[in-house]
């Protein structure tokens, strides 16, 4: 069983919180396209933290990679934890809205597509399942030809892989345009993402500590400042956009590292808060039902009032917030308890 790290716990809790925080305003617009004007503030101040709230997720998933393994054990891991459950995850997120908005085509759908081999489209079709997927597959394939080039060197071991995966980062970028659309979260996401599972697993090997974090996380508070006074915006480098150039590549990198590295410093002199420790326990319940919710919540608030003034928007944003935590937490809940009630199960048989 994986290792509990409050900490850390504690950073994808944040994380997934600023994720919400972000998508809110945007599925507003989604849902009524004439809020548009009224919410470019909002979406605007989302740029802030764009580069890094989902980075982080790779780099703690990096910090319990790991290779020493059988290569079909860890894949078969990575098989049944993310690929499976990330399939599961979008058809709970269909149904919410397939009962939210009484639509019974789009679960026919999702069946029918589960009994053919458009089901791959399904679970790729989230692009962060597919993107740490493969990153991960890539990092252990580099990683053990790294161990085997340098004989366990431990410097130049490091020196080794993080050259390999900077190469491959940079030819994920040079290959994605001409990548087919599902192929994109592979040779741009999954190539660039590689680099932040092993920057995880040197922190890992190398620990430092919440100060020092801290410290290294004011950089990104001095680049975005930076960026922001040259009028750069930082939504060309945040890594949901996989148009980004190799120019673009190393000012994204210390944006999204820097950021990183902030946030788990926070969550370090945290260290130990219940309510976010459960969030970032169920990241994934967290992450992939969540659009279903904010597009029903958007959709049935309209028939109530609309979002045509600031003061609307903002309630619109604290409910379409306050329901879908709610709802992901009630999801939450039932997958614990059930994984609880199976567990004791089996332990008595």
């Amino acid at each position: 069983m994986r290792e509990r790290i409050t900490y850390l716990d504690v950073a994808r809790g944040l994380a997934i919180l600023l994720v919400i925080f972000y998508h809110v305003p945007l599925y507003i617009r989604i849902c009524h396209p004439d809020a548009g004007d009224l919410l470019l503030s909002h979406i605007h101040a989302g740029t802030y933290i764009l580069p890094f709230f989902m980075p982080v997720f790779f780099v703690i998933s990096g910090y319990f990679t790991k290779t020493s393994m059988d290569y079909w054990q860890f894949l078969w891991g990575d098989v049944k934890h993310l690929l499976l459950v990330g399939l599961l995850l979008t058809f709970i997120n269909v149904l919410i809205q397939s009962i939210g908005l009484w639509n019974s085509g789009a679960v026919g759908w999702i069946l029918h597509s589960l009994l053919s081999i458009h089901f791959l489209d399904i679970i790729f079709s989230n692009w962060f399942v597919a993107a740490i997927f493969f990153a991960r597959q890539i990092y252990y394939g580099i990683d053990r030809l790294s161990q085997y080039l340098s004989r366990e060197r431990n410097g130049l071991y490091w020196c080794v892989e993080l050259i390999m995966l900077t190469f491959i980062a940079i030819a994920g970028i040079l290959i994605e345009p001409h990548a087919p659309h599902n192929s994109q979260w592979f040779y741009c996401q999954g190539f660039v993402f590689a680099l932040f599972i092993a920057f995880g697993k040197l922190l890992r090997s190398y620990p430092v500590s919440k100060w020092w974090m801290l410290g290294g996380g004011g950089i990104y508070i001095l680049l975005m400042m930076v960026a922001h006074m040259l009028g750069w915006s930082t939504l060309e480098y945040g890594m949901i956009n996989t148009s980004f150039t190799v120019a673009h590549w190393p000012f994204y990198m210390l944006l999204a590292l820097s950021g990183s590295v902030l946030l788990i410093g926070i969550a370090q002199l945290i260290n130990h808060l219940a309510p976010l420790e459960f969030v970032g326990r169920h990241s994934l319940i967290f992450y992939i039902p969540q659009g279903g919710i904010l597009y029903v919540t958007g959709t049935l608030l309209g028939k109530l009032f609309l979002p045509d003034s600031s003061i609307h928007v903002w309630l619109y944003i604290l409910i379409m917030w306050g329901v879908t935590l709610l709802g992901l937490s009630a999801i939450s809940w039932i997958q614990e308890g059930w994984q609880y009630a199976y567990s004791n199960f089996w332990s008595h048989k």
